[in-house]
């Protein structure tokens, strides 16, 4: 099966270092997900979990909250692995504004 929007190699690869699962905070994620849906492959819309156990079937993922605190611990691991960002993650941040302003202080 192809999936629409999926997550490239170099992306997978930013999170490399991370062992723990980004909802449990438990080792050995498994799976990359798209904190806010299918509509960027932009790292800053990826997570890292567990597919089974936190994944799939989990209602919550889709809660403001739970999203935000997602996209803020993505920012900050990005950041910190001093990841170069680029336009299409700026047009990421740009038209998810509602999730970031907390997170970005300028």
């Amino acid at each position: 099966m192809i999936l629409k929007n999926p997550f490239k190699t170099e992306t997978r690869e930013l999170f490399i270092w991370n062992y723990d699962c980004w909802i449990c905070d438990m080792n050995g994620w498994d799976s990359g997900h798209h904190i806010l849906g299918r509509i960027s492959s932009s790292p800053l819309n990826f997570c890292p979990i567990h597919n089974q156990k936190c994944h799939l079937g989990n209602g919550k993922l889709v809660t403001f909250e739970v999203r935000k605190k997602l996209l803020k611990k993505t920012y900050e691991y990005l950041k910190k692995s001093r990841y170069d960002f680029t336009s299409k993650d700026r047009s990421f941040i740009a038209k998810n504004k509602k999730y970031y302003k907390d997170i970005i202080v300028h």
